[in-house]
């Protein structure tokens, strides 16, 4: 994944770093104690010349000396470089297992930008069926709604049709202005003219019919268009099954 490939290209070069500079810096400490002690071995051994063993681990000091440089100090940086290597690879393995585990996945738009997880993706799409379902059930509950659409009509003549519409209206409009509270896009009513200016939002307004040239436009309304002034539907309950619209009663007797 684009994530764990950006974490490995800059997390190797930063390891590497400090472990370079902490290479530096414990060898140098290592070749400043070595000097300390042959300048103390070799005061030693001036002042006390007699002491053959003084002479002996002054020669033994100097050696290291010489062997640190061309030997102890190219292997010991190649060491921490080792290790470096060995940590980097730890932590980007322990990054792609977090991630398995949270089933995280990147997904790119058309412009190769990160848009969402396929995670969050699916529980937003499964919150919108279920706001969707939520609504209808409101309709349902207050306006019998669904009772209506389900009902077949043939049996019934129109004047018997028009007196069940009106009350189902009614009860449906009710939900509507209480939860939702629509309004026209537009003030001008159906059949007046308008004039469209260059910033308007094609979100909110559709041009129909002959439309060439820029803005501004005028034109008829053919329909004023809706927006909701609120969105305040009862709380959506977590626990119950969101494919269930409304429940069966059942009256015991």
């Amino acid at each position: 994944m684009d994530m764990i490939k950006a974490f490995s290209r800059r997390s190797i070069f930063i390891t590497i770093f400090f472990m370079l500079v902490l290479s530096i810096v414990v060898d140098g400490i290592f070749y400043l104690c070595l000097n300390f002690l042959s300048e103390k071995v070799t005061a030693l051994t001036q002042s006390s010349p007699e002491i053959t063993a003084l002479n002996e681990f002054l020669n033994w000091v100097v050696m290291i000396q010489d062997m640190f440089i061309f030997y102890f100090l190219p292997i010991s940086t190649c060491v921490f470089i080792f290790f470096g290597l060995l940590l980097w690879l730890f932590s980007r393995l322990s990054l792609a297992r977090v991630i398995r585990k949270s089933d995280y996945a990147e997904v790119k738009n058309q412009k190769g930008l990160v848009d969402v997880t396929p995670l969050k993706k699916k529980e937003r799409e499964n919150n919108d069926r279920r706001l969707f379902l939520h609504l209808l059930s409101v309709f349902q509950r207050e306006g019998r709604l669904l009772d209506f659409f389900s009902e077949d009509l043939s049996p019934y003549e129109d004047s018997q049709i028009g007196a069940a519409v009106r009350n189902i209206h009614e009860s449906c409009k009710k939900v509507v202005s209480k939860y939702l509270a629509p309004q026209p896009i537009t003030d001008e009513n159906e059949g007046e003219q308008i004039a469209v200016e260059g910033d308007f939002d094609p979100n909110l307004i559709k041009l129909t019919g002959n439309v060439t040239g820029n803005p501004p436009f005028k034109g008829i309304v053919r329909h004023r268009g809706w927006k909701i002034k609120r969105f305040d539907l009862p709380t959506l309950s977590s626990s119950q099954d969101a494919s269930i619209i409304a429940p069966a009663e059942i009256e015991i007797v």
